[in-house]
């Protein structure tokens, strides 16, 4: 290939180009290059000496060009402290305080305005328990309960016909039950109702008379049985000859069993010899029937 062709072929692969600006106007004012404007500027600018090594820096400076040190002795300005913000735990527990704290007044301002009343209903309270009181003290404690009379009474041995179990029930301390001399050794009572009864209380009664109370054997240990209780009710009498009350919690039963299981013994009286008998006034019983 000669030299000519590989020239034409040099100007194929690049496309001519031209300068879409020509060259500035004769009359247009010369462009300064960033090197003249700063100095332009630096000269323009008055110049402040460094009040620690006295070299001569532009008023625009803080700091000497030499040896950094300030050159303006006026205070640095101050920024602003920070706003303070609540975290969400400050938050929380704030309003947990208020909460707390508005509890709190419901609560006083309620035990304010009722504080009177219960003052009221007590004195009022303590005025008619203590009328009842005094009206009739012995029907208190038994005002929700009735006396129960046995159908029936059994016992494991008489002295005769003046001594039999009945007299135990009729209500009388006049009259009593004895066994026939055994000093009360394996002594039973059976009571029975024609009805199912709940029995709250049993009241013994020896016999009131003090001599013939002393000359005869007393009740001391009993054991009572009864249907609808898996257990025994045991316990002592006191050697006194005026009421005595052995408390049950029977619900339903037909018959209730009194085991006499010890005896205070008889005394002699005035010179006479002890009885060998155990005596008993009266037995009464108190609950409501069963429903």
């Amino acid at each position: 290939m000669s030299d000519e062709n590989q020239v034409d072929s040099f100007d194929d692969l690049f496309e001519p180009f031209d300068l879409e600006e020509g060259p500035p106007p004769a009359d247009a004012p010369p462009v300064a290059s960033p090197q003249s404007t700063e100095n332009l500027t630096q000269e323009n600018a008055s110049l402040v000496s460094c009040p620690s090594c006295g070299t001569a820096n532009p008023s625009y400076n803080r700091h000497c060009e030499a040896c950094g040190a300030r050159l303006s002795t006026a205070p640095l300005p101050v920024a602003p402290p920070p706003m303070v913000r609540a975290t969400p735990g400050g938050r929380t527990l704030g309003l947990l305080i208020s909460v707390v704290l508005i509890v709190a007044l419901v609560v006083l301002f309620i035990n304010l305005f009722d504080s009177d009343e219960p003052e009221d209903i007590e004195e009022s309270t303590t005025t008619t328990a203590a009328t009842e009181t005094s009206e009739s003290p012995t029907t208190v404690t038994t005002l929700s309960m009735e006396e129960l009379a046995p159908s029936t009474v059994e016992s494991s041995s008489e002295l005769g016909t003046n001594w039999r179990a009945e007299n135990l029930t009729d209500g009388s301390l006049a009259t009593e039950w004895q066994d026939r001399s055994l000093s009360g050794e394996e002594a039973t009572l059976t009571f029975r109702f024609s009805q199912p009864v709940a029995i709250s209380e049993i009241e013994i009664y020896n016999i009131p008379e003090e001599t013939r109370f002393r000359q005869n054997h007393r009740i001391r240990g009993y054991r009572i049985t009864v249907d609808d209780l898996s257990f025994d009710i045991v316990g002592e009498l006191r050697n006194i000859n005026t009421r005595q009350v052995i408390e049950v919690a029977t619900v339903e039963t037909l018959r209730l069993t009194i085991e006499v299981t010890s005896t205070f013994a008889s005394e002699a009286v005035d010179g006479g010899i002890p009885f060998t008998e155990l005596a008993v006034a009266d037995i009464r019983f108190f609950g409501r029937m069963a429903n």
